[in-house]
């Protein structure tokens, strides 16, 4: 499965990908970007399955950064936010706007981020499928 992480910070970007490499039930491919520019651009350009996404970058902050990223990827991508245990009230206004999981950090370990992904990507495929379409 191949992840987009969009975190500033190295420390927690090693941290996360050290923990999501501790899961050997399933094989994730992490590509670690610094900021939502640059993040853009990568999702723009490859296909990933799911992105996790920090919403305190250098280049933007908050729910802008949230909304930009799910206005770029297909619906069918999950965006999972990661933030500090200070960041709770952003936290929840992003799952609002439709995030599809978080990660709090200093808190995650390998099953964790796993679950945190595969359920995200399991919900947004069963979104897709059961469209208005699927009703009648």
């Amino acid at each position: 499965m191949k992840i987009l992480l969009i975190e500033d910070s190295p420390s927690d970007a090693l941290l996360l990908s050290t923990k999501l490499q501790e899961v050997t039930e399933f094989a994730f491919e992490m590509e670690h970007v610094t900021s939502l520019g640059l993040g853009l651009e990568k999702a723009a350009n490859r296909g990933y399955d799911a992105v996790i996404l920090d919403l305190s970058l250098p280049d933007s902050f908050g729910l802008t950064t949230y909304v930009k990223v799910r206005d770029l990827v297909p619906d069918t991508v999950p965006i999972i936010i990661v933030t500090g245990n200070d960041d709770r009230a952003l936290l929840s206004q992003a799952m609002q706007q439709g995030a599809d999981n978080y990660l709090v950090k200093d808190t995650f370990d390998g099953n964790r981020i796993a679950v945190a992904i595969l359920s995200s990507m399991r919900n947004r495929s069963s979104k897709m499928d059961s469209g208005p379409a699927a009703h009648y």
